[in-house]
């Protein structure tokens, strides 16, 4: 599947900053609850779409939280058959979701007819200008492709739904974008050279109006993809190729959809330092809209 294809879909912001980290357990169970995540807002919001469907929906959370024995309490995981279970490390995934830690969820609960089954896109920015939203709901004037904005060692991850792969690629772009005067060429380094086993897992509740969360290893995707002494070094589609440092700059989309409704996507734009990795210990996310700084908690199961 071209990466390249979704290059230019419907996209929102959100704007993220780290500090301290919360003690709250965190739910893990595909999306039946919320209890540790934080309310991000819906992907339609004006100030947060980008461009692409103005009509698919879905409301958006997100948790950092240090990994201490944490493991799903529901939902199902999307995975291959015998890559590994639950947050247990395989054999391409050494040294992921192990105490100490420092693991981003990203969950989706969608609505209407937006599905589980259909694609996400989980876009990392290292440089902090790569993406931006819409001036308002329809407007054409927001950057929402990677191709044309990302830059050298930015990476994405696709998360195959409808076939049940879960996470099933991962490309580092190998130049900078069109709009930047590179050729937004990418190197891939796929599931099934790596046995779908990344330093990422995908749960999801139900299909329509359905709800998944996503969960990355901070600390072992730096070392895994970046070079460190974990690195793996087969297996990608134009040779080794190395994720550029997750620091201060960090600016993320998250796409979600279908070939038939266009999708739609939100955008994470780090604000202030990223600490090093050994003291991710001390970092949540703070979320910032429109220049004013709101954050909400929701437990509980969600409406019907």
């Amino acid at each position: 599947m071209s990466l390249h294809k979704y290059a230019a879909v419907a996209t929102a912001a959100l704007a993220l900053s780290f500090a301290a980290s919360s003690e709250a357990a965190v739910d893990i169970n595909g999306g039946s609850s919320w209890g540790g995540w934080d309310s991000r807002g819906n992907s339609l919001a004006v100030g947060l779409w980008g461009s692409g469907s103005t009509t698919r929906s879905y409301d958006v959370y997100t948790s950092t939280f240090i990994f201490n024995n944490n493991a799903p309490t529901g939902g199902t995981q999307v995975s291959k058959a015998g890559t590994p279970v639950g947050f247990a490390p395989g054999a391409s995934s050494t040294g992921a979701f192990v105490n100490g830690n420092t693991i981003l969820g990203i969950g989706l609960d969608l609505n209407g007819a937006a599905s589980t089954l259909a694609s996400t896109f989980v876009i990392f920015g290292l440089q902090g200008d790569a993406y931006q939203p819409a001036s308002a709901l329809g407007a054409t004037d927001g950057r929402a492709s990677s191709s044309q904005w990302g830059h050298k060692n930015d990476f994405v991850f696709y998360f195959d739904g409808a076939t049940g792969a879960g996470p099933s690629n991962l490309a580092v772009y190998t130049s900078d974008g069109t709009a930047r005067g590179g050729t937004g060429s990418y190197s891939s380094l796929t599931g099934a050279n790596v046995g779908f086993d990344y330093a990422t897992r995908m749960f999801r509740n139900g299909e329509a109006g359905g709800s998944i969360q996503m969960f990355f290893d901070l600390t072992a995707m730096q070392d895994l993809y970046g070079g460190g002494p974990n690195a793996i070094t087969s297996g990608w589609t134009d040779g080794q190729q190395k994720i550029g440092p997750i620091g201060n700059n960090l600016n993320m989309y998250v796409w979600n959809g279908t070939n038939a409704d266009g999708g739609t996507a939100v955008v994470f734009n780090a604000a202030g330092a990223v600490p090093e990795p050994a003291t991710w210990a001390m970092m949540i996310f703070g979320f910032g809209l429109a220049g004013s700084l709101f954050r909400r908690r929701r437990a509980g199961l969600k409406a019907a």
